[in-house]
């Protein structure tokens, strides 16, 4: 069994006491520069410091050791599934670790991620700037790179750059508007790499990549429900989702084994995400759609909901897997997106739909209890706070609830979890759903 993601309850023991001491010893050695908003262009702070090296005069290695120790030793058990094979998890951190040596880009894109959550747990201004002056030479050398080589398709540690670049714009701060350009250079690569010559994936990273790509097209597409317009320069390729969601299903890694076994970074069906998204660009957009795509889309939820209502399992252990504190979390969570979806294409097929967010919920409607019990059955689970995937859900669970305890129960779900993991799209979906309930009158 692989090790299981700690839990964080303050912000000492989240952070190593190596890395404490290290980032006290160095407060007043770090001057960095500033970094504009569209990140890719540095702006010097002083003529004192050379473009070149800025990173090497300003920061001592004993300083950038602690932030990389920050991303294994936390970071990373806070971005992986915790009942996925081993291999996922110890392979993808060694083999980072390894490459690190010899990407600059690589290592910068750890650096900045690490920071940027280091910025979170001790509210420090200083490791922000410095996240944002890791991306930006992590930037500097995927062009290197790119410019150096023409063939990229079998390079990990570019793909692992980019992914980790991506995962910064989403759980990080400052760069959330960056995350197009690099969910489109991924999806790139992973079509040279396995799309374009027809091949299946035989190695854990290459199932992990493309789990990665799909989950934050799906984070992305859905942003938040105050999002009318997208980010720029990004359009959901639907293709690309199709092409992967059938590259996962016939390329499983260790057969026999439960979903949540395969899958290191969406845990449990990928169908489950596209109905998701669907239904929400059909919610949306309720007038563009014709009653065969409707009548398409109840049906399908309808499916779904069956072993909901049977309180069915939606995925099988193996006689070789022992069920955990962690098995729970993959079902409820996948009972989450079908219930949200049901409520959905109820509005939808009532007339009710329109853009933005949804109307609530009837207080006696059956999805809508039957996703209050599965919080109340995790309430004050600290373990359960770190389950990334369930955090769109509970938040759009939000959205449909005017009860005062269950606006609470919501509330205290989502604020833990920013508690427990600072990642920033927790942040912004706070910031949304108070918004929300602030014009509903349901909280002061």
């Amino acid at each position: 069994m692989l090790p299981k993601a700690d839990v964080v309850t303050s912000h000492t023991s989240l952070v190593t006491t190596s890395v404490a001491n290290s980032i006290a010893s160095c407060q007043n050695q770090i001057q960095v520069r500033k970094v504009n908003q569209d990140v890719g262009l540095l702006v010097d702070a002083g003529p004192c410091f050379l473009a070149e090296s800025v990173s090497h005069q300003i920061l001592s290695r004993d300083l950038e050791m602690a932030i990389a120790r920050h991303f294994s030793d936390k970071y990373y058990r806070l971005i992986l599934l915790p009942n996925c094979n081993a291999e996922f998890y110890i392979g993808w951190i060694t083999q980072i670790e390894l490459l690190m040596a010899h990407y600059k880009s690589l290592q910068y894109s750890v650096l900045a991620c690490a920071a940027s959550h280091l910025h979170f747990i001790d509210a420090s201004d200083q490791m922000q700037e410095l996240s944002l002056t890791y991306y930006s030479q992590s930037i500097r050398g995927l062009s290197e790179i790119l410019a150096a080589k023409a063939h990229l398709e079998n390079d990990n540690g570019f793909l692992t750059s980019v992914i980790l670049l991506y995962l910064h714009g989403c759980m990080g701060k400052g760069t959330y508007t960056d995350i197009p350009r690099h969910v489109n250079a991924a999806i790139r690569v992973i079509r040279m790499r396995l799309m374009s010559n027809g091949l299946s994936i035989t190695r854990p990273f290459d199932r992990l990549a493309v789990e990665s790509v799909l989950y934050q097209i799906f984070i992305v597409t859905t942003g938040t429900w105050a999002d009318l317009i997208p980010l720029d320069d990004y359009e959901f390729d639907a293709e690309f989702w199709l092409e992967a969601e059938g590259l996962l299903a016939q390329s499983t890694l260790y057969p026999g084994r439960s979903i949540s076994y395969n899958s290191p970074v969406l845990g449990i069906p990928p169908a489950i995400f596209k109905l998701v998204l669907s239904v929400k660009k059909a919610h949306q957009s309720p007038f563009e759609q014709d009653a065969a795509t409707i009548e398409q889309l109840k049906n399908e939820v309808e499916e779904w909901e069956g072993p909901i209502l049977c309180d069915m399992d939606l995925d099988v252990l193996s006689p070789y897997e022992e069920a955990n504190h962690y098995t729970s979390f993959y079902r409820d969570t996948a009972y989450l997106y079908i219930l949200i979806s049901s409520l959905l294409v109820e509005q939808l097929v009532s007339g009710q739909a329109h853009p933005g967010p949804p109307e609530v919920a009837p207080k006696d409607s059956w999805q809508l209890r039957k996703m209050m019990q599965i919080l109340e059955s995790h309430a004050d689970d600290l373990t359960w706070a770190t389950c990334y995937i369930a955090n769109w859900t509970v938040y759009t669970l939000g959205i449909f609830v005017s009860e005062p305890k269950d606006v609470e129960l919501v509330h205290n779900d989502l604020k833990r979890r920013w508690h427990v993991t600072k990642f920033a799209q927790l942040s912004r979906f706070l910031t949304d759903i108070e918004s929300i309930w602030r014009q509903r009158g349901l909280i002061n």
